[in-house]
């Protein structure tokens, strides 16, 4: 179960990853800017992290075997993950602004959902041996 746990986290990850590229190709000719390309970075970074803590709680959930402490953990956590990530994208905007574009940090931020649409693609490309 690990090793196709692993192999699950890689091609969400990979996933990510070519959705950032795809997005900082687009941006490349639509508004070539020094603060888009470090607001989709930024943003995909963001969605990486909010995706790894998202696989720590449900594997935390499920060693628990508690069903009762799983779902009221869970929803803790997702509640403050999402706080967190408002938060952090709040300040970005409000005082970074000039450096991370804010309209391409939100893109980057949907990375996490474009790498879980693109995994099953990348899973018939890459098989589990």
């Amino acid at each position: 179960m690990i090793k196709e746990e692993n192999h699950l986290t890689l091609e969400i990850v990979a996933g990510t990853g070519i959705f950032a590229a795809a997005a900082m190709l687009i941006a490349l000719f639509v508004y070539p800017k020094p603060s888009v390309f470090a607001g989709l970075l930024l943003g995909v970074f963001l969605s990486l992290a909010m995706f790894f803590s998202m696989a720590l709680i449900l594997k935390l959930c499920i060693k628990a075997g508690n069903q009762k402490f799983a779902a009221i953990f869970s929803i803790i956590s997702s509640m403050t993950r999402y706080l967190i990530l408002l938060a952090l994208v709040a300040v970005v905007i409000k005082r970074y602004s000039v450096w991370f574009h804010p309209i391409a940090l939100i893109v980057g931020v949907f990375g996490i959902k474009a790498g879980t649409f693109l995994q099953p693609v990348i899973h018939r490309f890459f098989p589990n041996k």
